[in-house]
């Protein structure tokens, strides 16, 4: 009997060291799967500032950004004829054409985006899609590289191209290098994603596309399928009507918002039509 008591005793001991050393096991084995510390979290790119300066927005033309400008007004007028078209049809995206070289379609899109910013109900983001003849940046006294071209040939990220010139609510994406063949970025896989994103990010932002002239190339209409309306610009004693019409019958499918009368002679009150 004492010798069935001793190898029951043995018994319980071994079980015991067992039991000791499953439970040993176990717990190094939840410590090996437990989840490592997540990764410090790594600050948002940030988008390069160049603020322009007054004399420089003077020396553009660009008088929307200039307090007590006699010429403001005028494009407070166009921001608010604009933005209700815009509102009453759900549309953000808006592209800004002329018929020609020299009508003053750059420095239309650059005066109201400015207007609209200064809102500071929406954002704005100002696009040089012009690729062949980029202008925004000249008239902001910023860089223009890197620029959309550069991102849609792949050499730098988004947030790299994107400027703020110093104006609340205001972001500019210049165009980059110059280049003559840029029908084929305007209309690449990566460009339509691109416009689908800018619309698609931010729901209160606005995205104004300075669009090349539609009768020197067919980059304009190509890129017309991007946006939600356009807004066409002509000079007052140069544009031939029959450019107009040529311009309004290659957009036919796009709602145009209006006509801006650049340079023109007459009042400020009628420098808007439709």
């Amino acid at each position: 009997m004492e010798k069935i008591l001793k190898a029951l005793e043995r018994a319980q001991l071994e079980a015991g060291h067992v039991a000791a050393g499953r439970s040993a096991t176990a717990l190094r084995f939840q410590a090996h799967v437990q989840p490592e510390s997540a990764p410090a979290s790594r600050p948002a790119p940030r988008t390069r500032v160049e603020p322009v300066s007054e004399a420089a927005l003077a020396a553009n033309r660009l008088v929307a950004g200039l307090p007590e400008h006699k010429l403001g007004d005028t494009f407070r007028v166009l921001r608010t004829r604009v933005l209700q078209l815009l509102e009453e049809n759900d549309f953000s995206t808006l592209m800004i054409a002329s018929p020609n070289p020299g009508d003053g379609k750059s420095v239309v899109a650059a005066n109201l985006a400015i207007s609209l910013a200064k809102l500071a109900t929406r954002s704005v983001l100002l696009v040089d899609a012009d690729l062949r003849r980029p202008s925004v940046h000249k008239l902001f006294s910023v860089s223009g590289t890197p620029g959309l071209v550069d991102y849609l040939e792949e050499r730098a990220a988004l947030h790299e191209c994107l400027v703020r010139p110093g104006i609340e609510s205001l972001v500019l994406l210049p165009a980059g290098p110059p280049m003559e063949n840029s029908s084929e970025l305007l209309t690449g896989p990566l460009m339509t994603g691109l416009a689908t994103e800018l619309k698609a990010r931010y729901p209160d932002r606005i995205v104004i596309y300075d669009a090349p002239p539609l009768l020197t190339s067919d980059d304009a209409i190509a890129f017309s399928g991007y946006v939600d309306c356009g807004l066409l610009v002509a000079a007052e004693g140069e544009t031939p009507v029959s450019d107009i019409e040529q311009t309004l019958m290659m957009l036919s499918g796009l709602p145009i918002l209006g006509t801006v009368l650049n340079k023109s002679n007459e009042s400020p009150r009628s420098y808007y039509g439709s």
